[in-house]
């Protein structure tokens, strides 16, 4: 879509004809598929996706609702290359997301906008709306999401400012030293490893000063240095016997094989640490542990080639969504076609769920993978499934960087 198009519509959200009634008159449709959403799933395009969505904005009575889909056009605008205008459109999200006059929705809302703001290049203004958040957990946890924005874009200030803020200085440093590995290699060259180093020694507890060590491992090979890489893993190892238990020995060698995976290192290296996690996991019988090494182990399985693997972790999740949750989260270059039936099969189980709210969401968690794993046709089957306007609305917007 054309900027200028686009500017227009987004100017004319500012004052929607049905924003006249206020958040307590009627609703304006029945929130099924509307006009436009159903007019551009017959021959989507990029044009038609943007377009629906916000004309749907423009139709919808409720603040919360425009917010959300005019969120999801920000964060397709930002993975078209169309930054300026994403931070625009997210205020706008945010100033309706204000008109509902709830603290509650507002600042639930702010959570997705400040890492969408950040990642659109507006960390400070990303900031800014975080000191409005008032359940500390969940300012802390959205520090830690602009932080992560920042640090894959190899933007380290301002990964640093953003962890700064947090309330404990030992929580932000582990929290650096788990995100840093994520970093572009170019990024890290003027990294401290002695400084990381020193702090990572101070600690007490064996499984963090192993998973310390691991990352320090991998932020070697990132900058360079096979001998600090080897020497830092052959500490790791010896100190390995001193996780007596099953559960967080199992656990230390997933995230060891994660945080490998993440930082793209050697396939070698993730093929030994991959051979170490499946020794120690074979025994684990505790469902939830079963459940956390799945949510680390199945993205690498996928990612590497063994996406059978990864689907058979899924029989840990018993809920539906739990398993769109996880399905959501893997990508294949290798077996697209079976992700896309799992993804099929797991769709065709949303009609059982009560509750339109709660189908929607799980389709939207699907829609996820489809986009994930670039498979338009499998994206626009998830949307056309969708029973609400203002979802499938959100659908077609983060459909559009894949659309035409």
């Amino acid at each position: 879509m054309k900027i200028l198009m686009m500017t227009g519509l987004i100017a004319g959200l500012s004052v929607p004809a049905a924003a006249q009634n206020g958040e307590n008159g009627s609703a304006s449709s029945s929130h099924r598929p509307n006009e436009y959403t159903l007019a551009c799933l017959e021959a989507p395009t990029r044009d038609c996706a943007f377009s629906a969505a916000l004309q749907t904005v423009i139709a919808e009575d409720f603040g919360v609702e425009r917010s959300k889909v005019l969120v999801a056009v920000a964060r397709a605008l930002i993975e078209t290359g169309q930054s300026s205008q994403a931070v625009d459109t997210l205020m706008l999200a945010l100033e309706e997301a204000r008109s509902v006059n709830l603290s509650l929705v507002t600042q639930g809302k702010i959570t997705e906008i400040a890492p969408l703001l950040s990642r659109a290049g507006d960390t400070a203004g990303a900031l800014a709306l975080v000191e409005e958040l008032e359940i500390e957990s969940v300012k802390q946890r959205t520090l830690i999401a602009i932080a992560r924005q920042n640090m894959a874009a190899g933007r380290l200030a301002d990964a640093d400012v953003a962890l700064s803020q947090m309330s404990s200085d030992t929580r932000a440093f582990w929290q650096r030293l788990r995100l840093l590995p994520l970093a572009p290699a170019g990024s890290l060259t003027a990294l401290d490893l002695q400084a990381l180093e020193t702090r990572v020694r101070a600690v007490q507890q064996p499984d963090r000063l192993y998973r310390g060590l691991i990352s320090l491992a991998v932020l070697s090979d990132k900058k360079g240095e096979p001998a600090d890489r080897q020497s830092y893993l052959m500490e790791a190892d010896e100190l390995f016997s001193s996780l007596v238990g099953m559960n967080d020995r199992a656990l230390a060698t997933a995230h060891r094989l994660r945080t490998m995976y993440d930082a793209g290192m050697d396939p070698v290296l993730i093929q030994a640490s991959y051979n170490l996690m499946l020794l120690h996991s074979s025994r684990v019988r505790s469902l939830e542990t079963m459940m956390a090494i799945a949510d680390l182990v199945g993205v690498v399985e996928a990612g590497t080639g063994d996406l059978e693997a990864a689907i058979r972790r899924m029989e840990v999740f018993n809920q539906v969504p739990d398993k769109a949750r996880y399905l959501s989260g893997l990508r294949s270059e290798t077996d697209t076609g079976s992700l896309a039936a799992e993804i099929r099969m797991l769709l065709r189980e949303t009609v059982d769920l009560e509750g339109v709210y709660e189908r929607d969401l799980v389709r939207l968690e699907l829609l996820e993978g489809a986009l994930g794993n670039d498979d338009l046709v499998l994206a626009t089957r998830v949307i056309a499934a969708i029973e609400d306007d203002d979802n499938q609305a959100r659908g077609l917007a983060l459909a559009a960087p894949l659309l035409q």
